[in-house]
C-alpha cells in the first residue's frame, strides 16, 4: 500500500494498520509497529491522541478502561477523497472560484500533454 501523503510517516503507518485491523488500542498499534522498529508506548500514545484531534481517528473506552481508536473513513481512498475535498473548498473559500481554478489550469498545464487534453475535453463539456 502507498503511504499517504497528507500524513507524517509515523502517522501514515498507524492508519494503515487501523485501517487493517478496523480498530485498535495504543497497545495493539505499539505491539505492530515493534515488530519493524523501536518505538515507545508515549510515541504511539501521542500520536493516536493527536490524530483524534484531528479528526482522523475517533475513540471510544473499552471494558478495561483504555481507549479503543478507529478511523473516520473507512479506507484510505476515502481518506484521501475527504480530505482533498476539503482543500478544494479551502482553496475556494479563500481565493474565490475564479482563481483557484485558473492555479488548478495552470499546475495541469505544467503537465503531461495528454493530461491537458483530457481536461480541455472535459471543460468542453462543461459549457
Amino acid at each position: 500500500m502507498k503511504k499517504v501523503k497528507l500524513l507524517g510517516e509515523l502517522e501514515a503507518e498507524i492508519m494503515e494498520t487501523i485501517w487493517k485491523s478496523k480498530e485498535a488500542s495504543v497497545r495493539e498499534i505499539l505491539e505492530c509497529l515493534q515488530k519493524k522498529r523501536k518505538i515507545a508506548y508515549t510515541t504511539v500514545m501521542t500520536v493516536m491522541s493527536r490524530l483524534f484531534d484531528k479528526k482522523i481517528l475517533e475513540r471510544r473506552i473499552n471494558d478495561s478502561g483504555a481507549y479503543v481508536y478507529f478511523p473516520i473513513s473507512k479506507s484510505e481512498q476515502d481518506f484521501l477523497m475527504t480530505s482533498s475535498r476539503k482543500a478544494i473548498d479551502n482553496l475556494v473559500k479563500n481565493f474565490g472560484e475564479e482563481l483557484a481554478v485558473s492555479q488548478f489550469l495552470d499546475f495541469i498545464e505544467s503537465k503531461d500533454k495528454k493530461i491537458i487534453k483530457k481536461w480541455q475535453e472535459r471543460l468542453r463539456k462543461i459549457k
